[in-house]
């Protein structure tokens, strides 16, 4: 059963996923969408989403040597009041052609 915050965390990383589509086309350097969402999907699986009311992630991408994409994810957890950064962690992710991640590492960053 999903609680509230998993599915507003699902829901800010769709929306952020969709952003990121759109937000600079036609470079090769940038992942397809459904590759950040593979990505994003493990930071949303190894991370701690207690007590966060809004998370965010910066992504960025670059080409592999071989295909695909490397990634680094920099997600960012907020409190209640907006503002106070409850947590923070630090991810690379390495995806193939197929959308299937070949690495993926993430350490927490902060903690209050």
């Amino acid at each position: 059963m999903l609680n509230r915050k998993t599915i507003i965390s699902l829901a800010l990383v769709g929306l952020f996923a969709a952003n990121v589509a759109f937000a600079v086309p036609g470079f090769s350097t940038d992942a397809s969408p459904s590759s950040v969402d593979a990505c994003l999907e493990k930071v949303a699986n190894s991370a701690d989403f207690a007590n966060a009311r809004s998370v965010v992630h910066n992504v960025k991408t670059e080409n592999r040597r071989v295909t695909g994409h490397k990634m680094s994810i920099q997600t960012i957890m907020y409190a209640a009041d907006g503002t106070t950064v409850i947590r923070e962690y630090a991810s690379s992710c390495a995806i193939n052609g197929q959308d299937e991640v070949q690495r993926f590492k993430i350490r927490q960053r902060g903690m209050m």
